[in-house]
């Protein structure tokens, strides 16, 4: 008897919190956040060259000057950074607290950082990883890392670690590409653009049987040359090169950008090998190209009945469809809300239904009749990646 009393119980508690279950449901959802991101198209103040052109940060009277411009949403706009400068050993820089707060502008955040350098340091190039703390839209605790190189060509140089202990000590090359320039900015599918670049040897000794070779692991971004290898003069301590080749796209290539990278191997008088790669980015734009599923309604409805329509759009083209919303209008039609599909991904489909409550023609102003033939117009509703907006209407009619 008591077993049954305690299980008459539980279905009474059950039954008491069905009613607030939808409600429980539409708290729990979350917004949907994107990580932080590094402008990489725009020069700020303290920079020479973008981050897509390849940006290195500055040294100067003794001081390495650090740009890094986020993109992205944070809660109440707000993003702390901290310096991680590496193994102490060996390290160019003065330790200490170089952790900064910033406010952001219309979801921008540009921290500049000034870090001493310690006397008497070694030339080459040190990575520092900026760790990003923030709070994102949905006021989660948010990490991101992004990692700058700081080249030092103003120390002194290093002890060739190739060389023998017994033998004098003798210092190494090291290629670095200093500029790279991108013609035009932007490309289409099917499209050429020109790379020129300049190799500076911040080593101490010369560069030896320099040879670039080229490309790129994105579909559809392909040298233009059968032979993507170059071969350089030597290049002396302190000395510079430049050199060009150019890459094509095919209709396949992605809309955004896109890498490609650079590789130079070389070798030193005493046989040591070196490689080094870097990437850049290229601005690739599509066409927005979009398929749909058709629509139609039954010939007669009777007022008073809802139908479902299907909401059904597919992105063919190879860029992304931005904001994609369906409506339904006309007399007597009343979509119980429009359907928003959000941005589709190139290959992908968004996927909906939108529901229709049939109502009287005289339900919709300037009608007098309740009933009769009645045209409605079916709009999807979308954007393209450079912000511009495209509708396409479908009829569709039936008799109420």
């Amino acid at each position: 008897m008591k077993k049954r009393k305690t299980i008459i119980t539980c279905l009474l508690i059950l039954l008491t919190l069905l009613p607030a279950l939808p409600a429980l449901a539409e708290e729990s959802e979350l917004l949907i956040v994107s990580p932080l991101r590094i402008d990489d198209a725009t020069r700020y103040d303290g920079m020479e060259q973008t981050y897509a052109q390849g940006y290195s940060p500055t040294v100067r009277d003794g001081i390495a000057h650090i740009v890094l411009p986020l993109i992205g949403r944070a809660y109440r706009n707000e993003v702390s950074v901290t310096a991680d400068l590496g193994a102490v050993e060996n390290s160019p820089f003065q330790f200490g607290n170089y952790a900064q707060t910033v406010k952001g502008k219309s979801g921008k955040y540009l921290f500049m950082l000034d870090i001493p350098l310690v006397e008497g340091r070694l030339n080459g190039t040190y990575p520092v990883v900026l760790h990003a703390n923030y709070l994102d839209a949905n006021g989660m605790q948010a990490q991101q890392s992004f990692t700058v190189h700081v080249r030092i060509a103003d120390g002194k140089n290093p002890p060739n670690p190739n060389a023998a202990p017994e033998k004098e000590t003798v210092h190494k090359p090291e290629l670095f590409i200093s500029a790279c320039s991108i013609t035009p900015n932007a490309v289409g599918g099917e499209e050429t653009f020109s790379v020129e670049f300049t190799i500076e040897n911040i080593g101490s000794i010369r560069a030896r049987s320099v040879r670039v070779s080229y490309g790129s692991e994105v579909i559809g971004i392909l040298p233009v040359e059968t032979n993507n290898a170059i071969l350089l003069d030597p290049i002396a301590s302190g000395g510079t090169d430049t050199a060009s080749f150019q890459l094509k796209t095919t209709k396949d290539v992605l809309a955004g950008n896109q890498p490609f990278f650079i590789t130079l191997d070389y070798v030193d008088l005493y046989g040591g090998v070196y490689s080094a790669t870097r990437q850049f980015l290229v601005a690739v734009t599509q066409p927005a190209d979009i398929s749909y599923d058709p629509i139609a309604l039954p010939k007669e409805i009777t007022a008073g009945e809802t139908v479902t329509l299907p909401a059904n759009v597919f992105n063919i083209g190879k860029s992304t469809l931005r904001n994609v919303t369906i409506t339904l209008t006309g007399a007597g039609l009343f979509p119980t809300s429009s359907v928003f599909l959000g941005d589709i991904l190139p290959g992908e489909a968004g996927n909906g239904e939108m529901k229709v409550f049939i109502g009287m023609l005289s339900m919709t102003e300037g009608y007098s009749e309740s009933y009769g033939k009645t045209n409605g117009t079916y709009t999807i509703s979308y954007q393209d990646d450079a912000g511009e907006s495209y509708a396409i209407e479908l009829a569709c009619s039936t008799e109420i």
